[in-house]
């Protein structure tokens, strides 16, 4: 189904959710783009980033805007400064993290989109990409382990 209609997002505009400590801004979803892809934007605090997952259906484009992201692919270590791509295809095992003392941020693309519905899902809706996100709590978590296996995503969460 083709989609035409266009779409204008501003700055701080989308739906932002806060998932383990970071603030996910779903910035155009598969509604949005006909199917396509889905464009998130990540803020990421001091110490924030998921834990090693696999995502078994998509692929994963990450461009850092701000601040410097380390990502772990494969057991390789990438420090991510601005302006470093990084691209994931489906089931490959990675994880990112904010080693720094700055906010840093990301955009991530998504293909075949849908995964963005993960972060409704499990998220906390917050109004302003400026606050300081609340802690992810065990409920939020558990609900993100649970909900993983839906969105074809496998947690490798330390024992």
């Amino acid at each position: 189904m083709e989609n035409r209609k266009v779409k204008i997002v501003e700055p701080n505009k989308g739906k932002h959710l806060v998932v383990v400590g970071d603030i996910n801004t779903i910035v155009v979803s598969k509604e949005d783009t006909g199917g396509t892809y889905s464009f998130i934007e990540v803020k990421v605090s001091p110490g924030g980033g998921p834990p090693p997952h696999i995502q078994t259906r998509e692929h994963e484009g990450f461009y850092v805007i701000e601040g410097v992201i380390t990502f772990i692919v494969d057991k390789q270590r990438i420090e991510a400064k601005p302006g470093t791509f990084v691209n994931l295809p489906p089931n490959v095992l990675h994880s990112f993290k904010n080693e720094t003392n700055e906010t840093a941020k990301l955009v991530g693309i998504i293909s075949p989109p849908g995964f963005e519905q993960f972060f409704v899902d499990v998220g906390l809706e917050v109004s302003d990409i400026n606050i300081k996100p609340p802690p992810f709590t065990n409920e939020q978590m558990q609900t993100l382990v649970s909900m993983a296996t839906k969105y074809g995503m496998e947690l490798k969460l330390p024992s």
